[in-house]
């Protein structure tokens, strides 16, 4: 391991790890719910638009989760290495 990419705070960079992780499984369940509803949404009129629409909507909640986590990885990560953000 270079000097350069050297983890200067282990215990941030191990909780950087962890978040990273429930990151992943949300954003891969928001694509599992999102796929049908797009499907919906793309191919049908009537009520199975409608349906496809609140599929849609219940798809936003954990893909907002995932992300926050999966970016918070990141600063948390990034952070040990005590690197400049700009």
């Amino acid at each position: 391991m270079s000097s350069r990419n050297a983890v200067a705070e282990p215990d941030l960079e191990r909780m950087g790890r962890r978040l990273g992780r429930p990151g992943w499984w949300f954003v891969v369940l928001s694509a599992v719910l999102a796929v049908p509803g797009v499907v919906l949404v793309a191919f049908t009129h009537s009520w199975a638009l409608a349906l496809g629409v609140v599929i849609l909507a219940l798809a936003v909640g954990p893909a907002l989760v995932g992300v926050a986590l999966l970016l918070s990885s990141l600063v948390a990560r990034w952070s040990a290495r005590h690197k400049s953000f700009a």
